[in-house]
């Protein structure tokens, strides 16, 4: 059949992607973690995941010391500990993250006095009703909070009180000042001087997860290369180098996604970040095409691990014509991630060529089940490259209906 020209999809903008992609594979960088959207319950549950900057540090900094000096204005504080404690609690990447982590530390800190001050009404201060104390604050923390930082902060809160309040007289009631001067500076601090999102910081994981797909797919060629005429592999425990390459791919999507996801927050209630808005969406347009290259790539390695140098009947697609089948899709993916006009025809040609020579050497369905299953791998992975413009293999009018 003749195949219709392939009309170039839509450019993404050069400036997203860089070469060389031909490079080592970086260790783990990050770990993901889930965007909250609820409005109070999402802030109530969430952990902040933008990470600190220097003006992070010096913003922290400035509001521990302005909530110490507040503090000790309002009378006689003799504990003036947790204001400036709370403020660098408080005081997170973002706005959003530090919305959530105020309203966690209020939370807490509420039932933690609270629990603290009945209990030293109750049973005084020795040794056995600090330790009850404490296993109490845990045991409640453990009931009513969905977060580290708001179980530990009750359990903090309530042995504070328990140990300060027989020294200073009222302290119960000073500790919830502490904690709401701590909080209202650092919330003001973090929305009087918002920080910018960490666009390149997120661009470069991207960049380096789209590198790491390209040399997983020429590296995959290579060793298809290199191990032609070996001895097959002596036991399924062994594997091809590529396989914990390809494997090494979800690590480089969760720091991507982790680094995202920062952006996203930092932009979040950020009412000064709304002109990088769009950007923020470019790359998570992005994140999202190469979760689908990544998904494909890693099916890819584990079949053609699975069929290639293994004892027994030889997969019907031979090594070197699955080596090039690899290149052609490496070079089109380069080619997506430069911004370049996309010509995939060449490839799609060589696909249906693969598929239909696998069907006449033989003509049993069953015989070559495996090899046409990659094809349709490396075939669906063309199509996740060129995007909606991509050109099924075969014209569906063409098939014959019953």
């Amino acid at each position: 059949m003749d195949p219709a020209p392939s009309e170039p999809s839509p450019k993404p903008p050069a400036a997203r992607w860089t070469k060389p992609w031909r490079k080592p594979l970086p260790q783990s960088l990050a770990r993901p973690g889930a965007l909250v959207t609820e409005p109070l319950g999402a802030l109530l549950t969430s952990v902040p995941k933008s990470r600190p900057s220097w003006l992070t540090v010096v913003k922290t900094t400035v509001a521990a010391t302005l909530a110490w000096t507040l503090a000790r204005q309002l009378g006689d504080n003799v504990a003036v500990l947790f204001a400036p404690i709370v403020a660098i609690l408080t005081l997170q990447a973002s706005v959003y993250g530090s919305i959530a982590t105020g309203l966690q530390l209020l939370f807490a800190n509420l039932i933690g006095t609270a629990l603290a001050v009945g209990w030293v009404r109750l049973l005084g201060l020795t040794w056995w009703s600090l330790a009850l104390g404490a296993f109490a604050a845990l045991a409640v923390a453990r009931q009513v909070t969905n977060t580290s930082l708001a179980r530990n902060q009750v359990t903090i809160a309530m042995v504070a009180v328990l140990v300060i309040a027989p020294v200073a007289k009222g302290y119960g009631q000073w500790r919830f000042a502490d904690v709401a001067i701590g909080s209202v500076v650092g919330l003001l601090v973090a929305v009087v001087v918002p920080e910018r999102p960490r666009l390149r910081h997120a661009g470069d994981a991207l960049r380096t997860w789209a590198a790491a797909c390209v040399t997983t797919l020429l590296d995959i060629a290579d060793e298809l290369d290199h191990r032609g005429g070996e001895p097959p592999m002596a036991t399924q425990a062994q594997r091809h180098d590529w396989v914990a390459e390809a494997r090494e791919l979800t690590n480089l999507s969760a720091a991507a996604a982790a680094e995202i996801a920062g952006v996203e927050e930092t932009v979040r209630l950020n009412v000064t970040a709304g002109r990088h808005r769009e950007q923020v969406a470019a790359l998570r347009d992005d994140q999202v095409f190469l979760v689908r290259v990544t998904l494909q790539i890693r099916s890819v390695s584990l079949a053609t691990d699975r069929l290639y140098d293994r004892p027994g009947q030889p997969p019907v697609l031979d090594r070197a014509a699955l080596a090039a089948l690899l290149r052609a899709l490496a070079a089109l993916l380069s080619d997506r991630l430069d911004g370049t006009e996309l010509d995939d025809a060449v490839l799609r040609e060589a696909l249906i060529a693969a598929a239909e020579r696998a069907h006449t050497v033989f003509p049993s369905a069953v015989a070559v089940l495996d090899s046409v299953s990659l094809l349709g791998r490396l075939d669906q992975l063309r199509q996740d490259i060129v995007g909606e413009d991509a050109e099924a293999l075969i014209d569906p009018d063409t098939l014959p209906r019953s």
